[in-house]
């Protein structure tokens, strides 16, 4: 009987202990680990390609939520992550994050031109060159890219073509502070003023604004290089320009005579002709992220855009181009947005010492970019005064350019909106 009572309670302690043992098991983590894997699907195991890794990788079955045993409270890391060196489990770690878009701001005004009259009222004034743009300079240094079209060379070369047989336009070097105090990164020359010095006055100019770190294109040392890209980099974008003109084949009187079109040998600037910049745009579109094309061409003293300037310019977009960039009417036509493309028609006169009023009213127009992806085009009025400086119109001052602008703009099928003495292209 003794003995029965001693194998009976040797009988219920091994009992209690296989219980309590048991139970430790059960609620372990290895446990639950085994049980989360030995619960899913076979078919959805193919699916996720994830049947060995879905327990150690702490990914619940569907790849989405955390797996049993894989939170803070069962020992996991508190990032679901158990394991692997990428710091990323297979389909149970977050997406990784897309990289942030970049953004850019492209300031674009017209006709630039530091002599002559503009010359001398600053030198009357005594504000320096770089008074001429000191009241708009806010507005221009929130721009990655300012861009305008130096409508003279800057030398001190005193050789120019006949006066009786053209306009003829220089600045003394000493004028390109107004330029940089104002921020201007990028320039046209091609247009039909740059040569006014003979080749003399580009290469100065060129050489003016490579010391300056001002990029600049249209104009060089033979065609190949009036027809280079200039390229600026900035947030990690980067930013393309070719210029061309109109009436670059003209033979203008001087000693000797001249055309301003560059040829395999000879200086000058790039004309507008549609199978050359077709070439370029295609040579150059997959080396910059945006690509603008400057444009020297018009009815000059007019507001009209022609039949031929709109078909070119869309034909131009339809290449590749992302902006088009237009000079020489001396006055601000209308803004058109084609496939989500800007197209400026006429920039006007930005600094000039011409006599009209129309003449001395332009815009300066900002372009926000998120990419490639024209998100924003706002422009601001302004007006030369004293044929000197620049300055920013509001109220009354502001009423009829923005009204005559939102009038060509709508002309060409683009309607902007006028809100606090801002032009709004949406």
């Amino acid at each position: 009987m003794k003995k029965t009572r001693i194998l009976t309670a040797a009988a219920l302690f091994i009992l209690a202990a296989a219980i309590v043992t048991i139970a430790v098991i059960y609620h372990s983590d290895a446990y639950r680990d085994r049980q989360a894997l030995s619960e899913l699907p076979h078919e959805q195991d193919a699916e996720d390609g994830a049947v060995e890794g879905a327990a150690h990788d702490g990914g619940s079955p569907d790849g989405q939520g955390p797996a049993a045993g894989g939170g803070p409270e069962a020992g996991g890391s508190p990032e679901g992550q158990l394991s692997g060196d990428s710091g990323q489990a297979d389909g149970g770690a977050e997406e990784a994050e897309e990289p942030e878009v970049p953004e850019l701001r492209f300031i674009a005004v017209g006709d630039i031109m530091l002599g002559r009259g503009v010359e001398y009222w600053i030198k009357k004034n005594g504000g320096g060159y770089e008074s001429a743009f000191a009241k708009v300079k806010p507005l221009l240094e929130q721009g990655d890219i300012v861009f305008g079209n130096l409508e003279c060379p800057l030398t001190p070369s005193t050789k120019g073509l006949y006066k009786t047989g053209k306009i003829v336009l220089r600045a003394e070097p000493e004028s390109v502070t107004a330029l940089t105090s104002a921020g201007f990164n990028m320039l046209s020359l091609a247009n039909n003023h740059i040569l006014d010095y003979y080749e003399k006055g580009l290469f100065d100019t060129m050489e003016l604004l490579d010391l300056h770190g001002i990029a600049h294109a249209g104009g060089g040392r033979n065609i190949d290089e009036a027809r280079e890209m200039a390229v600026i980099e900035k947030n990690g974008m980067k930013i393309g320009l070719l210029a061309y003109t109109d009436m670059a084949e003209i033979v203008f009187a001087g000693d000797p005579y001249l055309s301003f079109v560059a040829g395999p040998k000879k200086s000058g600037v790039a004309p507008r002709k549609y199978e050359m910049i077709k070439e370029d745009i295609e040579k150059n579109r997959d080396k910059v992220d945006l690509l603008a094309v400057s444009l020297h061409w018009g009815i000059e003293d007019s507001f009209r855009v022609t039949d031929e300037q709109v078909d070119f310019a869309h034909r131009l977009i339809d290449d590749g181009a992302d902006i088009i960039l237009g000079h020489h009417p001396h006055q601000f036509q209308g803004i058109e947005i084609y496939n989500g493309k800007p197209i400026l028609y006429s920039l006007g006169n930005f600094l000039f010492d011409q006599n009209e009023s129309e003449n001395m009213e332009s815009f300066i127009v900002d372009m926000e970019y998120r990419g490639t992806e024209l998100v924003g085009l706002t422009a601001v009025p302004v007006r030369i005064l004293k044929k000197s400086y620049v300055e920013v119109q509001t109220g009354s001052d502001a009423a009829e350019l923005l009204a005559r602008q939102a009038d060509l703009s709508r002309r060409l099928g683009t309607e902007p909106v006028i809100e606090n003495d801002i032009l709004v292209y949406k």
